[in-house]
Formats: C-alpha cells, sequence, structure tokens
C-alpha cells in the first residue's frame, strides 16, 4: 500500500496534466530512493505547476516538461569498461524501456519561467554587433542526481535543483545548484551519519553547489499549503542569489 499523503498529492497533480504525463511523472518517481524524496518531489512539481501568490494562482512559470534520458550500449573505444558496466546498471536498477537503438527512461522535469532578459555586454562576442537575443531561466529538478566528487567518488544528491540561464538556441550562459537531501531519522540521526554529511556537504559547496538544504521526514510530512509554497520560494531565491 501506498503512502496516502503522497496518493493524495499524484491525485492534485493529475487534475491538471494528461494521463500521458501522468506515466511520465510515475517514471521520475521511480528513480527516488526513498518515500520522503517522492513526497519533496511532488512538492516541487505542484509548487512549479500551480505557482501561488496572494491567493491566485499566476502564470510565472510556463508548462513543465519532462527530461528523457537515454543510454546506448555499443562498443565504443572512447567509452571504459567501467563506464559501460555504471550505464548497465544504471539501466538495469532503474527499469529503462528498451527501444531499438537503446534505452529510454524520464529522470526528471524543467520548466522555464514565463520572463526573459537581454544578453548582457559580456555575454556578447567583442567583435560582433549586439544581437537581439533573450536569455531565460529555466529550473531543472532531477531526482538521484549523480556527482563525481574528488574524481572518483560517485554520490547521488537525493534531488538537485539546476537553475539554468540559456538562450532560445539551447546554449547555456550560466547554471545555478542546490542540492535536496531527504534525511530519514533512522540513516541521519547518529552522530557519525552526521559527520558524514557534514563532510559531504562541504566538499558539494567545495565543488560549486550553491547550498545543500536538509529536510527530515516529518517536516515535509506536516507542511501545510502555504508553508510548502514558502520554503520553495526560500529555496528559489537561494538560485537567485
Amino acid at each position: 500500500m501506498g503512502d496516502p499523503k503522497i496518493a493524495i498529492l499524484k491525485n492534485e497533480i493529475s487534475k491538471n496534466i494528461i494521463n500521458e504525463f501522468d506515466l511520465q511523472l510515475n517514471e521520475v518517481l521511480s528513480v527516488c530512493e526513498s518515500e520522503i524524496e517522492k513526497l519533496m518531489l511532488l512538492h516541487l512539481y505542484l509548487y512549479f505547476q500551480k505557482f501561488r501568490e496572494n491567493e491566485f494562482w499566476s502564470n510565472k512559470y510556463l508548462r513543465l516538461e519532462f527530461i528523457e534520458d537515454e543510454i546506448i550500449l555499443v562498443d565504443d573505444p572512447d567509452i571504459s569498461s567501467f563506464e559501460m558496466q555504471k550505464m548497465e546498471e544504471r539501466v538495469k536498477k532503474y527499469n529503462y524501456r528498451k527501444f531499438k537503438y537503446g534505452f529510454h527512461k524520464y529522470i526528471g522535469f524543467k520548466v522555464k519561467e514565463n520572463n526573459s532578459e537581454p544578453f548582457t555586454l559580456n555575454e556578447t562576442k567583442s567583435n560582433s554587433p549586439l544581437i537581439d537575443e533573450l536569455v531565460f531561466r529555466e529550473f531543472e529538478v532531477r531526482p538521484q542526481y549523480p556527482f563525481i566528487i574528488d574524481d572518483s567518488i560517485e554520490y547521488r544528491l537525493d534531488i538537485a535543483i539546476i537553475l539554468n540561464r540559456k538562450t532560445h538556441n539551447g546554449k547555456i550562459l550560466e547554471s545555478k545548484k542546490v542540492a535536496l537531501e531527504c534525511d530519514g531519522y533512522d540513516y541521519h540521526s547518529s552522530p557519525q551519519q552526521k559527520r558524514n554529511d557534514d563532510i559531504r556537504t562541504r566538499k558539494l559547496k567545495k565543488s560549486g553547489w550553491k547550498e545543500v538544504l536538509r529536510y527530515s521526514g516529518t517536516e515535509l510530512y506536516n507542511l501545510n499549503r502555504q508553508e510548502v509554497h514558502s520554503l520553495f520560494e526560500e529555496i528559489v531565491d537561494v538560485l537567485y542569489i
């Protein structure tokens, strides 16, 4: 039997998406390692889907799109045996869909802000005239995000939120990243685990992550809608700094 809180959130989300998107959302949820992560991910999806301001839904964000990962397992001399093994393990672990030329799975979602800004001077080639190009901000939300630290240790963040400033043609000008860790009491209550968490947080921030924010299951389960809105506004504000 699934978590009733998760079922309630999924039902609320499903009222505003077509059946195909419902299947894609289920695939993203299947990447999560715990019920707490699923709960956080659904809260995030609902936040971006129905941004609330002064008790009215606004159009701050455009429609959400899902991020699809493609893995092609072929004999490629540029791919090491270790990399090939990791890809094969990922396909098996997350139950990728088999297609003719590879394996596919929806692994996150993204949403673009409903506004734009011009190129700044330092983003325009010095030997070219100013071009009439607009820049957009786009958020990516990715559960179980793989990340390498110290060139060898692979971590998996519970949820990564990445804010990209990019042009219409997809060129990324700047990226900012925040890690969300959903800490269950059983796994993060011992002094040793807390110490490990602190070390991991320092390494992530040293590697360019703006912040590592931690939330307990109890905290997430007890949030009302306005508190959820305020919580994610704080996360977005961290990315804007």
